[in-house]
């Protein structure tokens, strides 16, 4: 278990993650399928992954998604190791703000965690116009291939300077994935077949 400390939040965050997740974390890959079964890290990786970059770049975006609220709000926001429990010394001397009303997270940088979902296809065209910096899918076999693809497409750099050590790293998309689900064979095609 590798142990990794947010101190640009002027306090001390742990981030422990175990040598797969460590390895994804520093991928110099711009598009990730991190797979496994329940249970294997995936939804705390997203976290720490957002975290991590949040303190590093000032001003990004980071969109993360669920496909409903219900599993956003039980996977990120409640319970044990969540965003809150996570971030919980930052924001205790103000230096993260959580607004729940927006599902937002925002960091003093400027940085912000969109938290966000998309129960019905249609959902995706509320993203039209984001522009994302940081795409995190959990669980992508819930998703079809038109809102991966979709919302894929809303990846971009824009005006963010980006500093001289993440150059050619943004955008970045990093999707977390059981085996099975109702649109596994898309998501085998595109990550373990091609």
């Amino acid at each position: 278990m590798s142990s990794l400390k947010a101190t640009t939040l002027q306090t001390s965050i742990d981030l422990s993650l175990h040598p797969k997740q460590g390895s994804a974390l520093t991928s110099r890959a711009t598009e990730i399928l991190y797979g496994g079964a329940a249970g294997g890290g995936k939804s705390h990786l997203m976290r720490v992954f957002a975290i991590v970059w949040c303190c590093r770049i000032p001003g990004l975006q980071v969109y993360l998604f669920r496909r409903t609220y219900s599993e956003l709000l039980d996977n990120h926001i409640n319970g044990s190791g969540s965003f809150l429990q996570m971030l919980a010394p930052a924001i205790g001397i103000g230096k993260v703000k959580v607004n729940l009303s927006k599902m937002e997270i925002e960091f003093a940088n400027g940085s912000k965690i969109h938290l966000c979902h998309c129960q019905n296809e249609k959902d995706v065209f509320k993203y039209q116009g984001a522009e994302i910096h940081l795409l995190l899918i959990d669980e992508l076999t819930h998703f079809t291939a038109f809102q991966y693809r979709f919302l894929r497409g809303r990846c971009r750099i824009g005006g963010l300077p980006v500093p001289d050590a993440f150059k050619g790293l943004l955008p970045r998309i990093l999707n977390g994935s059981n085996p099975g689900n109702i649109v596994h064979n898309w998501v085998k095609a595109e990550f373990i077949d091609n």
